[in-house]
């Protein structure tokens, strides 16, 4: 696979030059058990010294994960909705979360509390909608319930929201709408270089699903973290700042 990272290197080169730190940190979506990808992804982490958000699904997450995630400093798990089933509207883009529902608030606090118990302190309290989607008034009662960040993605446009502190992905190497393996590469690439070129204080968010990896998909992902760090980018610490 033949990636051209001069675009990525040159915008790095460039906020050095200009004394602009680049900070990126790593999302992984629907975990829920000990698999032989999440074992894949915890070594990925180790190697670069990254740690990996994994975004655990309530509902379905077994003892084997919490497990297999406590005896690693490199998974940090945060709550991905519910039971990752969608509930949108006829019509609607899919979503768990963004329509509004009676039970929806009592699935967020549910999801929470299961998972404090489950992950103890290695849980960060941030709430991570399933397809990147959630309702106004849900984002309001989420920090009376204890969350303390929320995580979409694109870019934010605004540091905090009904008090949680908010923090996007913005790069996913999925072809989502296509055949679900290596979108491609010049088109994430840029997106990399468009937040970095915006200014924007945002650490860079990648996202990715440990899941449905393919070969491609994986290469890419690890090269893409090791030209972060050699370009001179920082690990950002998502749970310390939501300390």
């Amino acid at each position: 696979m033949q990636v051209d990272w001069t675009p990525l290197r040159s915008a790095l080169r460039d906020a050095e030059a200009r004394n602009r730190d680049v900070r990126f940190w790593w999302r992984d979506d629907d975990a829920v058990a000990a698999t032989p990808a999440l074992e894949r992804l915890e070594a990925m982490g180790r190697a670069a010294n990254v740690p990996v958000h994994i975004a655990v699904i309530p509902a379905d997450a077994t003892a084997e994960l919490a497990a297999f995630t406590s005896a690693s400093p490199f998974l940090v798990p945060l709550v991905h909705g519910w039971a990752h089933v969608a509930k949108s509207a006829p019509g609607e883009k899919k979503s768990e979360f963004q329509r509004e529902r009676p039970e929806a608030a009592s699935e967020t606090a549910k999801g929470l509390a299961q998972m404090r118990v489950m992950f103890g302190d290695q849980l960060v309290p941030m709430f991570v909608p399933p397809w990147n989607r959630i309702g106004e008034k849900l984002t309001g009662e989420l920090a009376a319930q204890g969350y303390r960040g929320l995580s979409t993605f694109g870019t934010r446009t605004v540091e905090t929201l009904h008090g949680l502190s908010v923090f996007n992905t913005h790069v996913d190497p999925i072809f989502w709408k296509g055949d679900r393996g290596l979108a491609d590469p010049v088109w994430i690439i840029q997106a990399a270089v468009n937040h970095i070129e915006s200014g924007s204080t945002e650490p860079l968010g990648l996202l990715t699903h440990h899941l449905v990896h393919t070969p491609e998909v994986w290469t890419f992902a690890a090269r893409f973290i090791a030209e972060m760090h050699d370009g001179g980018g920082t690990s950002f610490d998502i749970a310390g700042a939501l300390t």
